[in-house]
């Protein structure tokens, strides 16, 4: 692609001279003195570098970087500055302009500051290009989906994609809802910035704040430094709130905060300004929880500005041959195996299958068919028990007499979990308890474990 710059002063001498110290580059020199009609060449000629001043009477160079960005992050901006405006120049850089050239001009700098410019621009177009390759060989591409709700899905993605609206992902554990945040992480104007995954199920209630907002030295007892919570690490960029409905209430306030003011409060701290965009996703009925009390009506509503609801892989049986297909080749890939083939009986079994796990499920059953088969084709004894038997009206488990109440809550737990092949987002709908119980269970029982095992260290000593 040819390289383009754009020159933008309100004084035709300075235009006409810095044109004559760039002449030799290799470069296609836009020239402009009026800053809109700059804005309307900047979106015809999309060049990787403008050269702006910073005081001109009709817009000033603040508000130009500020547009330009907004139509395209990648363009670097370089300011000129008189004497007397170096505050303001700092001001621009904080603001994301490139650099400054001061006046009067030095032909050589300029030379130097332009082709930095133009070099910072090819790495970040190479990294999102980077970036794109490896989104497409790590998930299944969207493109493909036959299934017409799906589809319509996808198509209202990729349009609340290029906004900064807050967009609630809503679906059935396994639909793939952190891989649909990805594709809108990838396809929106933040997608060179931060992307921050929190799962709020998977955060102790005690740790959450400090976690999500920060804290500042000597808050509380182990505070021995300031922290950047994960609001302030997507600064700039996005934030995925996975498993929403398991946020604290108290908790709640704090994020509709940032929400309404764009500000988070670390835990000791003054109130920090924050540029984030929200994506959260839940496997619950939000309208429910908020009717029982568990839910903020408030942040529901300013989370639900754009819902997007994932059919389950059992309603979209026209996409289950294209999801097949992929996840062999992943996992072929992974395994150093050659491509592998799907025996009749075997798709039968999967095209007859439910999927309560859906398409995590799926992945999952084939990349464990990928690596239990022996031949060149994939057969049912290849593919999980699951599939044969049916999907299982309940659970059996293996009580034993004498056994506590909370040791029969844990073996519950310990067999669905293992029925739904540790999936436990899957394992608390289906038990009816919050995924937050899961973990705490899961927890209790690694401490126990680890105070048994100090203790038979120290007996042994």
């Amino acid at each position: 692609m040819k390289k383009k710059l754009l020159v933008l002063d309100d004084e035709k001498s300075i235009v006409e001279s810095l044109g004559r110290a760039l002449n030799g580059l290799d470069i296609e020199i836009i020239t402009c003195l009026e800053p809109e009609k700059a804005l309307g060449l900047a979106k015809e000629h999309v060049p990787q570098v403008v050269i702006t001043d910073l005081k001109m009477p009709k817009m000033d160079g603040l508000e130009v970087l500020a547009r330009l960005k907004e139509f395209n992050a990648n363009i670097q901006v370089i300011m000129i500055t008189g004497h007397g405006t170096i505050d303001d120049a700092v001001n621009a850089m904080k603001r994301g302009a490139y650099d400054f050239i001061p006046k009067p001009f030095n032909k050589q700098e300029i030379i130097a500051v332009v082709n930095r410019a133009f070099e910072k621009t090819a790495l970040l177009e190479e990294n999102f290009l980077l970036k794109e390759k490896l989104r497409h060989t790590q998930s299944p591409s969207f493109e493909w989906g036959k299934n017409r709700a799906f589809k319509a899905l996808i198509d209202r993605a990729a349009q609340a994609a290029t906004s900064d609206a807050t967009i609630l992902i809503l679906g059935e554990s396994g639909t793939g809802k952190e891989v649909l945040a990805q594709y809108i992480f990838s396809n929106s104007t933040r997608a060179l910035k931060p992307f921050i995954t929190v799962n709020c199920a998977a955060i102790p209630e005690n740790l959450m704040e400090s976690e999500l907002f920060g804290y500042k030295k000597g808050s509380f007892t182990g505070a021995y430094s300031d922290k950047k919570g994960r609001f302030q690490e997507a600064n700039g960029g996005t934030i995925f709130l996975d498993e929403i409905g398991e946020m604290p209430l108290q908790l709640q306030s704090k994020l509709l905060r940032i929400l309404q003011e764009g500000e988070v409060n670390p835990v000791g701290g003054q109130a920090q300004k924050v540029d984030v965009r929200i994506i959260a996703a839940t496997n619950k009925n939000l309208r429910k929880l908020v009717e029982g009390g568990q839910f903020r009506e408030d942040l529901f509503y300013r989370l639900n500005v754009i819902p997007l609801q994932i059919p389950p892989l059992r309603q979209r049986p026209e996409d289950l041959h294209s999801l097949i297909s992929f996840f062999i080749s992943k996992y072929c890939k992974k395994n150093k195996k050659s491509n592998l083939s799907l025996s009749a009986d075997s798709l039968r079994l999967m095209e007859n299958y439910s999927w309560p796990g859906n398409v995590r499920e799926l992945e999952n059953a084939i990349e464990r068919a990928v690596i239990l088969c022996l031949g060149h084709q994939i057969t049912p004894e290849d593919l999980p028990d699951e599939l044969s038997n049916g999907e299982g009206s309940g659970l059996q488990f293996n009580l034993g007499s004498g056994m506590t109440l909370e040791e029969i809550e844990l073996t519950v737990i310990q067999n669905s979990l293992k029925k739904n092949h540790g999936d436990k987002a899957r394992t608390a709908e289906e038990l009816g308890i919050s995924l937050r119980t899961i973990y705490r269970k899961l927890d209790a029982v690694a401490a126990h474990q680890e105070q048994g095992l100090a203790r038979k260290a120290e007996a042994e000593e």
